[in-house]
């Protein structure tokens, strides 16, 4: 997957599912040890776009405040 040049622009959905491919490389025991740290430095990347997505997700839940029930 093309990386984007920027992480703030990648989606939590974006990251997941590179995230997703990363893991699939790594389970192949042929992988290559320069390429493997590479693509583990790319999912710590990764790991935290997600985090920071649900944190700001979580921020906007809390700020919703819901309609009186009276």
């Amino acid at each position: 997957m093309p990386r984007k040049n920027n992480d703030a622009e990648t989606g939590y959905e974006e990251a997941v599912s590179e995230l997703e491919e990363i893991l699939a490389e790594l389970s192949d025991d042929d992988i290559d040890v320069d390429h493997l740290a590479e693509r583990v430095k790319r999912a710590t990347e990764l790991v935290k776009v997600c985090r920071d997505r649900i944190a700001a997700a979580r921020l906007e839940v809390k700020d919703i405040e819901l309609p009186d029930e009276s």
